[in-house]
């Protein structure tokens, strides 16, 4: 159960990629020639916050999760680069809450924001659909596959695409992010199902998070 609520947090509340697998993915692309390699550093706001019982609401309702993206320390074989920032904007629709026993709510209720909800297919196509064709460094983003793996020694996720069009010498070339969750006392909460209270934040952490794009 832990490993299912992180990967339905990290499907809903990370910059970038689609949730395909709890597999690690095989990546079919090749290597970028002339890649950007950057530090990732990201803000992750949720509303309504994440709990156990989280809010009733009704069908056809939405939550909100805002991510602000933030390279640093970006590079390439040539030397440093910029990239800019971005800002995501994620929607989760109302659901029937499944573990609605466990959570104590109504096995009728629509629920936003409830923690044990995270694990669903719907959280991957809300996220499929906010990053489908994003512009990144060198073009856009396309194909993105996401799963969990490690990241350093933290739990998090890595993700695979194709960065097509944009001003590098080559069409197109490999796209890989690798996400890693801040191993302090709001995530242990989230990961656990949020038992110690609301869950407002997702703290990522940028010493071992990284985009090659």
């Amino acid at each position: 159960m832990r490993r299912k609520i992180l990967m339905g947090v990290l499907a809903l509340a990370l910059p970038i990629g689609t949730m395909a697998a709890l597999s690690p993915v095989a990546s079919a692309h090749k290597a970028p020639p002339n890649p950007v390699s950057c530090h990732v550093s990201a803000t992750v706001s949720i509303s309504p916050a994440l709990s156990v019982k989280g809010v009733l609401s009704s069908k056809g309702k939405t939550g909100t999760t805002t991510v602000h993206v933030t390279y640093s320390s970006c590079t390439t074989a040539t030397g440093p680069a910029s990239v800019a920032p971005k800002t995501l904007t994620i929607l989760s629709a109302a659901a029937k809450d499944k573990a609605w026993k466990t959570d104590g709510n109504s096995k009728k209720g629509y629920y936003l924001g409830v923690c044990s909800a995270f694990a669903s297919k719907t959280t991957a196509k809300s996220l499929g659909k906010a990053v489908k064709n994003m512009l990144v460094a060198g073009g856009t983003l396309k194909g993105a596959k996401a799963a969990e793996g490690t990241v350093g020694a933290e739990v998090g996720f890595n993700i695979i695409g194709t960065v097509k069009g944009g001003t590098y010498p080559t069409a197109s070339h490999g796209a890989s992010i690798a996400a890693g969750l801040l191993n302090d006392a709001n995530n242990t909460n989230l990961i656990s199902g949020c038992p110690s209270g609301p869950v407002t934040t997702i703290d990522i952490d940028p010493a071992n998070s990284t985009a090659v794009l």
